[in-house]
């Protein structure tokens, strides 16, 4: 898929942005941290500390130097380190229109995970449209990573995309809601829940 389809589009930018142009220039539009092991973050979900400084240049190069410079930074700094780098950093000027921040999503966010989802979850690319949306949401905000117990969701998902198991490959989302309950994290619950409901309703 070049393009997210129009649910999974809902979906991210009800999670990532508030849903909506109004939310997402009132508390988003300048750098944020959203919690847990984030890092800085920019426009929809860009969380500098997991991108390289040579992705992040690429991202922003519309901005000044001094900004990108900040910017370039936060490559690497996650958690409390991403928080207090955020902290630091809030009045450097950056800031982020809504209508750029949408530009480069469809340009270049939505490219970079839909890739890496494919490359984690091989044949993704010959699911329904709105369950590939489903799985890039959730690689969008959890990485391609298969590695540890935190991963035994994700690695019981690759095993079962191939089979088109969409029901399955729901309820393993729904599974991972443990990482995350009592952890003052309810919007990442929140997220599982609508991303299983979004590739059910291919079945």
């Amino acid at each position: 898929m070049n393009t997210p389809s129009p649910k999974t589009l809902d979906l991210i930018l009800k999670y990532e942005v508030g849903g909506g142009k109004a939310y997402y220039e009132k508390f988003l539009s300048k750098p944020t941290w959203p919690g847990g092991a984030s890092g800085m973050t920019l426009g929809i979900g860009i969380d500098c500390a997991y991108y390289t400084p040579q992705e992040l240049k690429k991202i922003f190069n519309f901005l000044p130097e001094d900004q990108l410079y900040i910017i370039v930074n936060a490559s690497g700094k996650t958690g409390l380190k991403g928080k207090e780098y955020t902290i630091q950093n809030k009045n450097g000027g950056i800031y982020i229109s809504w209508e750029r921040a949408i530009e480069l999503f469809n340009k270049l966010i939505w490219f970079k995970f839909s890739k890496i989802a494919e490359n984690t979850f091989p044949k993704l690319n010959e699911l329904k449209d709105d369950a590939y949306g489903a799985i890039v949401s959730l690689v969008f905000n959890r990485g391609g990573s298969l590695i540890g117990d935190s991963r035994l969701e994700m690695r019981n998902i690759k095993k079962l995309i191939p089979l088109k198991k969409y029901k399955d490959i729901a309820t393993e989302i729904r599974k991972m809601k443990r990482l995350w309950i009592g952890k003052n994290l309810d919007g990442l619950i929140s997220r599982r829940e609508d991303e299983a409901k979004l590739i059910e309703s291919c079945i």
